[in-house]
């Protein structure tokens, strides 16, 4: 939680301006405003852009000082918070997803990361959707020193997009592009011994891939790639040549796409939700097996919980095969 924003008294202009009931609900709605973004840590400028209003008119709004029509701007803020406020009151009725757990699945994935980081490898994870790759990664991330993660979107499919992402994790700035490969690379290999993930990893290009491989070349850094099969796809079809995409495969020390005790995950997954009713283990077990895997089973208990009313483990299976129906993603 930030510090509380400074509520001013308002202008003589202000208060003789506007009507003292609006001048009122303007004090209540203020209040409710510094509340909400001393909780969430968010700034005025941040704030007036989640209401939909000019930074300008909402620090005049705030600061009593305000000359145009005061009820139209209480009106959008009024809107606003009661909007975020219903939001909260439904994301706490929510269950929490179970917290991280060793499975078959994440144990192969943190032997693949340690291998990468031991030998300053270079590895892939392609393990199916699901399967919680990324929970995994994220877990090996808090056990181990010097291990970096990042995760690639649509819009940082190439080189420099991917770099950039990388800058802004590391907190560099440097004013020549042509710079930030080396700056980056000495900032991992300065370190020592460290880890690079790239999560979503399918989105970056084959030059992108290419580039990656570098860092694990050049600089003694570990890196995962970490995705769906796309990776392989980009690797064997996106590369800038033959003799580029020989360069990448022959280098990956560890390709991990084999699905270790998927069944066995699934049970114990639906365990962690503490369901043990049997029709409903069965029922959710069939959902596991599906594409999405521990994914399917996670959104499908969820969306039951929050129809019935009722916490995960009193759930029944009509709760569970109406949450499905309702979900109506089996034909996408």
């Amino acid at each position: 939680m930030s510090a509380r924003w400074p509520e001013l008294e308002p202008s003589a202009k202000f208060l003789a301006k506007h009507p003292a009931d609006e001048v009122g609900a303007w004090r209540d709605l203020r209040s409710r405003v510094v509340d909400i973004a001393s909780k969430n840590s968010w700034t005025k400028s941040e704030t007036s852009k989640r209401i939909g209003m000019a930074d300008s008119s909402f620090s005049l709004w705030m600061s009593g000082t305000l000359d145009g029509i005061l009820e139209n701007a209480n009106v959008t803020i009024a809107r606003w918070l009661d909007a975020v406020e219903d939001a909260a009151s439904l994301t706490s009725t929510l269950p929490r997803s179970p917290d991280f757990f060793p499975s078959n699945a994440s144990a192969e994935i943190h032997k693949t990361l340690l291998l990468a980081q031991t030998i300053a490898g270079f590895v892939t994870v392609t393990l199916d959707a699901g399967r919680g790759k990324t929970v995994a990664c994220e877990a090996y991330r808090r056990a181990k020193p010097h291990v970096h993660m990042v995760t690639l979107h649509e819009k940082a499919t190439t080189v420099t997009g991917a770099m950039n992402m990388l800058a802004r994790q590391f907190g560099v700035r440097v004013f020549n592009q042509g710079e930030v490969v080396e700056v980056l690379g000495e900032r991992l290999k300065r370190s020592g011994n460290s880890l690079l993930i790239i999560d979503e990893a399918q989105h970056a290009d084959g030059r992108a891939v290419n580039q990656f491989r570098h860092f694990s070349d050049k600089y003694d850094c570990g890196v995962a790639l970490v995705g769906n099969s796309g990776i392989r796809r980009r690797i064997s079809q996106d590369g800038p040549n033959a003799a580029s995409r020989d360069q990448i495969v022959s280098r990956i020390d560890k390709n991990l796409k084999r699905d270790p005790g998927r069944e066995d995950d699934v049970r114990a997954f639906i365990e962690q939700w503490g369901i043990l009713d049997a029709s409903c283990t069965r029922f959710l077990f069939g959902i596991g097996m599906k594409g999405g895997a521990l994914r399917q089973i996670d959104r499908t208990i969820k969306i039951a919980c929050f129809a019935a009313g009722r916490p995960a483990p009193e759930l029944e299976k009509k709760h569970l095969e109406a949450a499905w129906r309702n979900r109506d993603v089996e034909d996408l």
